[in-house]
């Protein structure tokens, strides 16, 4: 029989809950899983920190006082496969973190998975950069166990995390705070100007691979960008940020300083994205006009280093 409307409560649930911040839904997500002193949480070797925030994914983990281990990431920052199972070899892994850095999916993302799968060890998926690619684009955050986003990040809010479970049977402990999903906003116009954003920076800087290089420099479907992450090649990224916000283009760097448990001995290429990375912004308010000046002024400011650096 089929009935008129859909009673089904469970066949398609995902168990939503509210915090100031994601990384607070990543600590209840922590206790919930009672770890044992021989047991670790395994995370990607690129993650940073700064003053003002400390660092949000990796800071849950030194609180709870949880043993964890690194698995290392490429020059492009996709997931090093061969580092992943060592990991998973020679550790008891409990929790496996993989972050889709920048709203992007990584290659990877099925293979490391299925081998998370194989260690039976549960999943949570950092989409902090990733809300729309998960509920517009739907290419992320439904092959784990877990997803954390960071609201303010993607949405003109002050505050806001969430925690979501794609099986609700987990005793996870909501904190009661004043915040409510942002439905009040059209979350696919969002996505496509997003999208429209990254196309055209990446038509606009393809030209110039000697001086940045592109980190993503194909759009998958389903993926919308939080920011559009290039290397840059030639000049000092720190005085190429301080030049580009000076000149009025809000540009970050994710990251600028790795968290010190992520040695450069062990992880180089981490530390060689975070000496390089600067992230430009595209996110819903920013019009094409604004983004042609954006990237003249990039190029003309790199000129201006490079000639600095000449003389």
């Amino acid at each position: 029989m089929i009935t008129k409307l859909a009673t089904d409560n469970d066949g398609f649930s995902r168990k939503f809950f509210m915090y100031n911040r994601a990384r607070d839904g990543f600590s209840s997500l922590l206790k919930s899983l009672d770890f044992n002193n021989q047991e670790s949480v395994l995370l990607p070797a690129y993650i940073g920190w700064s003053s003002r925030e400390g660092s949000g994914v990796f800071d849950p983990v030194l609180e709870n006082k949880l043993q964890y281990t690194f698995y290392a990431m490429d020059e492009s920052l996709n997931i090093d496969l061969d580092s992943l199972k060592y990991a998973f070899d020679n550790n008891k892994i409990k929790l496996f973190v993989i972050i889709h850095y920048f709203g992007y999916v990584d290659p990877c993302y099925d293979q490391a998975i299925s081998m998370a799968r194989e260690y039976g060890v549960t999943i949570l998926e950092d989409e902090a950069h990733s809300f729309f690619t998960n509920f517009i684009g739907g290419v992320s955050g439904r092959k784990g166990d877990a997803s954390i986003f960071s609201l303010h990040k993607m949405f003109p809010i002050s505050t806001g995390g969430m925690l979501t479970l794609n099986k609700a049977e987990k005793n996870v402990i909501s904190s009661a705070v004043d915040i409510i999903f942002p439905f009040n906003f059209d979350f696919y116009s969002m996505s496509r100007k997003r999208i429209d954003n990254s196309i055209l920076l990446a038509e606009l800087l393809r030209p110039h691979s000697s001086k940045v290089t592109i980190m993503r420099p194909v759009l998958k479907s389903g993926e919308i960008p939080q920011t559009f992450p290039i290397l840059i090649n030639t000049v000092s990224r720190n005085k190429l940020y301080e030049s580009m916000n000076d000149s009025g283009f809000g540009v970050v760097s994710l990251y600028h300083t790795m968290i010190e448990n992520i040695s450069n001995d062990l992880f180089p290429r981490s530390h060689f994205v975070a000496s390089r990375i600067l992230n430009l912004p595209v996110h819903q308010d920013i019009e094409n006009s604004q983004i042609n000046k954006m990237v003249s002024e990039l190029l003309l400011q790199i000129d201006i280093l490079e000639k600095n650096v000449i003389s």
